[in-house]
């Protein structure tokens, strides 16, 4: 019966190795389920967080320049900032911006002043997670240019009304020299037929 006891005892230290091999796969795998549950969520694209033209209210004049501030810092290259009439579809200008942090910085072409009207600047740019990102901001300029358009159209109310009010007596004098001719014409030919 002795000569039983070592094949027992190999079979219990074999067990014991798949048991401490199974428990250390085990404790990788959580591990690895750990480190995928805790890891950081991926960022989404750097979006527009505000700018000289992000505003609600028209802008006095259109801007010598333009700058969009983003959520996060854009890679440099492959970037394009795009300006375009909203009205007609016609695009102003484009050009590549610089980047300075989180802002992204156009100038505006010399003689390039379009007035008051509906603009936006269209975007493309390499996000903080090297994605290309696309976008649009709109903006107004308001200005002087419509007022005084609108008052050229409606003219003087007070100047206008005088001018009305002139308008029959003109025709009255009118009316009266004419028939005062027409008297006179009378008048004379009636005379000349009592002198023949």
């Amino acid at each position: 019966m002795h000569g039983y006891f070592p094949y027992f005892e190999t079979r219990s230290i074999t067990f014991m190795r798949i048991l401490r091999s199974g428990l250390r796969s085990s404790a990788a795998a959580l591990v690895a389920a750990a480190a995928l549950a805790t890891a950081p969520v991926a960022q989404a694209h750097d979006s527009v967080v505000g700018g000289n033209v992000v505003s609600d209210a028209p802008l006095e004049e259109f801007p010598k320049e333009i700058t969009l501030e983003f959520s996060a810092i854009p890679r440099e290259g492959f970037n394009t900032f795009a300006v375009t009439d909203t009205n007609s579809g016609d695009v102003i200008f484009d050009a590549e911006p610089t980047v300075d942090g989180r802002e992204l910085t156009v100038e505006t072409p010399e003689g390039v002043n379009p007035g008051p009207g509906h603009y936006q600047v269209g975007f493309q740019i390499t996000s903080s997670d090297g994605h290309a990102t696309r976008g649009s901001v709109p903006f107004d300029v308001a200005g002087q240019a419509a007022d005084s358009s609108e008052e050229s159209t409606t003219g003087d109310p007070v100047a206008d009304a005088a001018q009305n009010a002139s308008t029959p007596w003109k025709w009255i004098i009118a009316v009266g020299a004419v028939l005062a001719v027409i008297a006179v014409l009378i008048l004379f030919a009636a005379k000349s037929r009592r002198n023949d």
